[in-house]
């Protein structure tokens, strides 16, 4: 059967969300999210831009860039499938970074229907804008943390939702981060708000960035994914989080919180935001004991009677 596409764009959830009908199967695109999973097929018409990786793995280049799908070695291509490769049988870090990418198609793999582990691998059919290549890249539906790519329709929607939010952020990723005029530390009262002005792509972190500013006019930005972390040790918090925090726990104990900082007669939720999960939890009578790579810390009940 003669298989036809349609493209559909809505509005959907607050995002974009563009749907590819194949057959009898729907796929959609919601542009609140960069890596789609099993979704891979939703990738279909869309542009990518490809980050840069870390200065130590300039030399590396980027994997999973090939000229024929169908030649395709799950351990190692040959030199003449791989797209402009180096000497690690890998694609030139110079020749790629910051390239934009058109997905024209997304293929299963060839032998998707012969062992299961090919069942989360696709290939995206894509053409590089500034030279017209085709070229095809090996995408795994379990790789998220190695996708090298920002979906422009994400980058956007983003900016759009983000803009004007303001923020609280935790002391130690303030003191991570630099000041984007000047380059140096950055000089901030605990607890102070941040509006988002901007998300960007920084392609020295290898990573989507906020773009913040306090009330002196003071710039800085931060990985968006701190923003995604919403369990366990939190590392930004929204202005009206920090608000009700504040209220529920008093500033003392939020500005602790923010600082990472843990005190007898905190909370069991105090302390999850302010350490994370405990690595283990041990039984002492009827106490119980975190275990930390910083230390422990023994409760009764739901609040800290020792720390050490």
């Amino acid at each position: 059967m003669k298989k036809i596409l349609t493209i559909a764009i809505a509005l959907l959830m607050g995002g974009v969300a563009y749907t590819y009908a194949q057959g009898d199967t729907e796929i959609k695109y919601d542009s609140l999210a960069n890596f789609v999973g099993k979704n891979a097929k939703a990738y279909n018409g869309q542009e990518l831009y490809l980050k840069g990786l870390s200065k130590s793995s300039h030399s590396f280049g980027y994997s999973g860039f090939i000229l024929n799908y169908k030649e395709d070695n799950d351990i190692m291509n040959e030199e003449k499938n791989i797209y402009k490769p180096n000497n690690n049988y890998n694609s030139r870090y110079e020749d790629l970074v910051s390239k934009y990418f058109h997905v024209l198609d997304v293929i299963e793999h060839p032998k998707v229907n012969e062992a299961e582990e090919y069942q989360d691998i696709f290939y995206l059919k894509l053409q590089e804008l500034s030279s017209s290549d085709i070229v095809y890249y090996r995408y795994d539906t379990k790789a998220e943390f190695t996708f090298p790519f920002v979906v422009r329709g994400y980058l956007e929607k983003q900016k759009e939702l983000l803009h004007g939010r303001k923020y609280v952020v935790s002391d130690n990723v303030l003191k991570a981060s630099r000041n984007i005029v000047t380059g140096t530390a950055l000089v901030f009262q605990s607890g102070e708000q941040w509006e988002c002005i901007d998300v960007t792509i920084d392609n020295k972190e290898n990573a989507i960035a906020v773009v913040l500013k306090n009330k002196q006019g003071l710039r800085t930005s931060i990985p968006i994914s701190h923003l995604e972390e919403t369990e366990g040790m939190r590392k930004v918090f929204t202005a009206e989080e920090a608000t009700a925090l504040t209220k529920k726990y008093n500033s003392n104990n939020f500005r602790r919180i923010l600082q990472n900082k843990i005190r007898t007669g905190m909370t069991k939720d105090m302390t999850m935001l302010a350490w994370g999960k405990p690595t283990e939890i041990e039984k002492e009578g009827k106490n119980e004991v975190w275990v930390y790579p910083m230390g422990k810390l023994t409760f009764s009940g739901d609040k800290i009677i020792k720390s050490n």
